[in-house]
């Protein structure tokens, strides 16, 4: 594991300043108790980190920093031959054969493994016996040869009393290595008594650890040994340290072969004693595959069924029919010149979507408030709805929603619509975390981000139009995570002619991880394109992920009092009703399975 695979999977959000990554809380301490930010830093050329909180003050390097979390290192040893540091290997450990003399089984011994379900040739096969004192003793061997003894009492473990315990400075090797074929599954287990049960029960290759589920030093001692084995299972106790052990021991040999026994018991020994020998075998002969993050069987994906997906309309057929409604999991991104009309076109978007049953929230970067909601208004309203009064610096009749339509209107989409407060923040980070929250609290559906030149992006960027695309990389692992549309406004270079989207600002990426890409413009009144005669605006489809279909235009006409588009074949378009003044709503697709426009 590396530095960044590292801080990606233990330190939560960091960001990386000059040669440190810098986590906003220590791994170690969290903080402490006045939550501290930003006070560990792990070195990336030195490969070392440290903690300045005087209470914590952790430090070292980032092998033992590795260690501490159940992680491997695998940069350092290169790092330091790269850059012609002196390389000591650590000396091996010495350690010391066992003096113990083992004597056969007492009657108190074979009493209580007997009352724990075991046979006599099931301890005698591992060569159980008992110390002077009447303990069991327990030998552990590698390659015929007495390397660790461990120790327990002959008798149930009173309060107070030690559970188990072993000779001074004995090799901690797996118990029962000897016994095992490499050609078959290794099973590991946390206790010698589980070891036991599984022999009981007929069960072949099966090893416990020396020292409970804390003490992982095995996998070193054992390292070689381990590596013949192509699976291996491990049933660790039905607690939490036990399960604690489970996820370490994976991590450091391997998901690709590990396997996790599971059980309702604490651990095999009880199955044993409380449901049998059948039990235990069939426990042990179906472990669960390790889940691998990012990994899946294509057989076993959830079918996928167009009629059936959960998209928004866009209320104009042509749209409809040329993209199929605005799929929950995508993004949109939509470009033209300024001017052009694209955040009118989404401002009604919105309200349809709303009208559709879906909440939805939105940021407007250029737009106070009180402004956006006058515009989103006169749109929700309908020329039929609105009143104009004389205004005389403009010299002209200008529109408003009347008091009671408000009221109306208002009451209605309340809890459905819910806009983003850009007096606040305008860093992305920001952005992304009140719309998370407006995700999971209200339950919005479609977002809207008008648009990525009014974003303000977290420091640790150099260049912007990168800073862009790694926003809108966000984006769109935020509308997969929570299953919601995100419409995102980029405004294209200077360009002549019709917009395409290599002209949008900023890098490629962009256009590259949006599901669809449209461009707006207003259309010339001398056209020679019969399709749009007549019309006022096009939305040019120049990627529609889904479908493969490009390259579409659609003219659209404009009532300028109620901003509303709506197409040239429907004359009264722009007097559609939505929920606020109308006796029943649309809903979405999938819940009145109603026919789909395309």
């Amino acid at each position: 594991m590396n530095v960044y695979e590292f801080a990606d999977k233990h330190l939560g959000e960091w960001k990386q300043r000059g040669e440190e990554i810098v986590p906003r809380y220590c791994p170690y301490c969290h903080g402490g108790q006045h939550k501290d930010k930003e006070s560990f830093a792990l070195n990336i050329n030195k490969l070392t980190f440290n903690c300045r909180r005087g209470s914590c003050g952790r430090t070292g390097t980032f092998q033992q920093l590795c260690r501490d979390f159940g992680e491997k290192a695998d940069s350092e040893l290169e790092w330091e031959k790269s850059n012609n540091f002196e390389y000591k290997k650590q000396p091996k450990k010495k350690y010391k054969k066992p003096e113990t003399v083992i004597n056969p089984a007492t009657k108190v011994m074979e009493e209580y493994l007997t009352k724990r379900g075991f046979s006599k040739e099931t301890w005698e096969h591992r060569k159980v016996g008992t110390d002077d004192k009447g303990n069991i003793v327990m030998p552990y061997y590698e390659n015929g040869e007495l390397v660790f003894v461990k120790f327990r009492p002959p008798h149930k473990i009173k309060k107070g009393e030690m559970k188990s315990w072993r000779e001074k400075d004995g090799k901690p090797v797996l118990w029962g290595m000897d016994d095992c074929n490499p050609a078959d599954p290794l099973v590991i287990v946390e206790g010698e008594m589980d070891a036991l049960a599984l022999d009981e029960a007929g069960v072949k290759n099966v090893v416990s650890v020396p020292s409970g589920a804390e003490d992982l030093t095995w996998i070193e001692t054992c390292w070689e040994w381990l590596q013949q084995f192509q699976k291996i299972y491990i049933w660790g106790d039905q607690d939490e340290p036990g399960q604690e052990m489970v996820k370490k021991v994976i991590n450091r040999l391997g998901e690709y072969r590990c396997y996790v026994v599971q059980c309702e018991r604490k651990d095999a020994n009880e199955v044993l004693f409380f449901d049998g020998k059948d039990k235990v075998k069939e426990l042990a002969d179906n472990p669960k595959e390790v889940p691998i993050a990012g990994l899946l069987r294509l057989a076993d994906v959830e079918n996928f069924d167009y009629s059936k997906v959960q998209r928004v309309s866009s209320g104009l057929s042509l749209v409809d029919k040329a993209v199929g409604g605005f799929m929950m999991g995508q993004v949109s991104v939509w470009t033209g010149s300024n001017s052009s009309g694209k955040s009118t076109f989404l401002g009604q978007l919105l309200i349809e979507s709303v009208d559709r049953g879906f909440n939805v929230c939105a940021f407007s970067g250029e737009l106070p408030a009180p402004i956006f909601r006058y515009w989103i208004e006169l749109q929700m309203a309908g020329k039929d709805n609105l009143k104009e009064k004389y205004d005389e610096i403009k010299q002209s009749e200008v529109p408003y929603v009347p008091k009671e339509v408000q009221e109306e209107m208002r009451n209605w989409y309340r809890d459905k619509f819910f806009l983003y407060d850009n007096s606040t923040s305008t860093k992305d980070t920001d952005i992304l975390r009140t719309f998370q929250y407006a995700a999971m609290r209200y339950d919005c559906k479609v977002f809207l981000i008008d648009n990525l030149m009014m974003t303000g992006f977290s420091d640790g960027y150099k260049d912007f139009y990168h800073a862009q695309s790694e926003f809108v990389g966000k984006i769109v692992d935020f509308a997969h995570k929570y299953n919601i549309h995100v419409h995102v406004v980029a405004h294209p270079r200077k360009v002549n002619g019709t917009v395409q989207k290599i002209d949008i600002s900023g890098s490629g990426d962009i256009t590259n991880r949006a599901d669809n890409v449209f461009s707006v413009a207003r259309v010339n009144p001398d056209t020679s394109d019969l399709d749009l005669l007549g019309c006022d605006t096009s939305i040019d489809i120049l990627k529609n992920r889904f479908s493969g279909k490009q390259d579409i235009t659609i003219g659209l006409k404009f009532e300028p009092e109620s901003k509303r588009f709506y197409e040239k074949s429907d004359e009264t378009g722009y007097l559609k009703q939505y929920g606020w003044n109308k006796q029943e709503q649309l809903g979405f697709y999938e819940v009145h399975n109603e026919e789909c426009p395309f």
